[in-house]
């Protein structure tokens, strides 16, 4: 059973699914790239986050009605911007792990010259959050240093599936290889969107494989990682989990 841990499947909240038929569309093909289990990361500043639970509960009836076996739990994706504004209450609805070992996604900015990321990731382990850097090879301005420090500090990266099938253009997928290839712990994720941003977690996997990615790297970071932290979770300045590749690493 595959976990998809930065997912935009919510109707009708952010740039996601525009209604509950373009959901259902995207959840079925969820499922047929084999996923089982979708973590909806809405960006948080475009919904209020107290109507989270709720919206989480409409989807879940709406899929079964549908007869779709594709369970999905609360979350939400942060942008730095946005993280020192946050309340306590607001982070924790959409926090994933265990008690004592909560975690956020935070994503790095897309465009270069944004200086908020690193203050706001410390804004976040100063409430007691471990972190998982969402894109990050989408991220211009966000070098292997930056990623390394943070890394340091116990964070996860989650590279996106997309970036490695090529849909964001050729840096960023060759920048999520360097990634890969420089030892640095990760997962996979799709950050799908939409039937024409789909998911692609299996696409990712024979890309890695195609370039010469050890069998079970690709299975720690697509099949086994995202359900590892939410089950485990990612306490801050966390190890990294075992999801970083043996031979890299050595």
């Amino acid at each position: 059973m595959r976990t998809e841990i930065h997912f935009h499947l919510l109707p009708g909240v952010d740039d996601g699914p525009r209604d509950e038929q373009e959901a259902l569309a995207l959840a079925r093909l969820a499922l047929d790239d084999g996923t089982r289990r979708v973590v909806c990361t809405p960006h948080a500043r475009e919904l209020r986050l107290s109507e989270l639970p709720s919206r989480v509960d409409r989807l879940r009836e709406t899929l079964a009605a549908a007869d779709l076996p594709l369970d999905v739990l609360p979350g939400g994706e942060i942008s730095p911007r946005d993280a020192p504004g946050m309340r306590p209450d607001e982070l924790a609805l959409i926090a994933q792990g265990p008690p004592e070992a909560r975690w956020l996604l935070l994503e790095v900015p897309l465009w270069p010259g944004d200086r908020s990321f690193v203050p706001a990731a410390q804004t976040l382990r100063d409430q007691g959050f471990g972190l998982l850097i969402g894109h990050p090879e989408r991220g211009p301005g966000i070098g292997m240093d930056v990623l390394a420090e943070q890394v340091r500090h116990g964070a996860i990266l989650q590279i996106n599936a997309s970036s490695l099938a090529g849909v964001h253009g050729s840096a960023p997928e060759q920048r999520a290889l360097a990634i890969i290839e420089a030892g640095l712990p990760f997962v996979i994720a799709s950050d799908a969107h939409s039937v024409d941003r789909p998911p692609l977690l299996s696409d990712a996997a024979q890309r890695l494989s195609a370039v010469g990615v050890e069998p079970a790297v690709i299975e720690a970071a697509i099949d086994i990682g995202p359900e590892h932290l939410l089950e485990v979770g990612l306490p801050a300045g966390a190890s990294d989990l075992g999801l970083r590749s043996p031979r890299q690493a050595a």
